[in-house]
């Protein structure tokens, strides 16, 4: 198997991963495509190329991943047209924002709670689990950022 074929079944298994996870199989191959190509940076129509999808759909693409924090858009010096590129905090920033939905499945767990307040245990007991799981997640995942950023610099 040669690199390119190598890169290819990499792009696909990212796309496969994005699509598992109930995202789009395309933003996913643009974001394995972001991160082994070179250079680091690729314009839409680069992306077009690399990727086999529509202009369209890598537009698309784009502008969710943007939004999402995994890709910035930048301008490179002579160039008239923009680049992308996976921005350097991608991953840190993706935990965090999980972080924040963590908190929110905590407070949504702690509003059935509330709801069921009169209800018998085993009747509370899923949402307790839960509750109890997102807590312990919201607490313990701050410091794995923290350690994450103080090995790094």
């Amino acid at each position: 198997m040669t690199q390119t074929d190598e890169k290819e079944a990499f792009v696909e298994r990212v796309g496969e991963f994005f699509s598992r996870i109930g995202h789009q199989r395309g933003a996913g191959r643009t974001v394995g495509w972001l991160l082994v190509c070179d250079p680091p940076h690729q314009s839409a129509d680069e992306l077009v190329q690399a990727t086999g999808q529509s202009k369209a759909s890598v537009s698309i693409h784009l502008r969710l991943l943007t939004a999402s924090g995994l890709v910035e858009r930048i301008g490179v010096s002579g160039e008239r047209r923009a680049f992308y590129r996976i921005r350097p905090a991608a991953w840190k920033n993706d935990l965090s924002a999980k972080l924040a939905q963590i908190t929110e499945l905590k407070q949504i767990a702690e509003s059935g709670l509330a709801a069921l307040a009169d209800s018998p245990p085993h009747v509370r007991d899923r949402l307790e689990r839960m509750r109890d799981f997102y807590g312990f997640m919201e607490r313990e995942l701050p410091a794995v950022i923290d350690k994450w950023l103080s090995e790094r610099t």
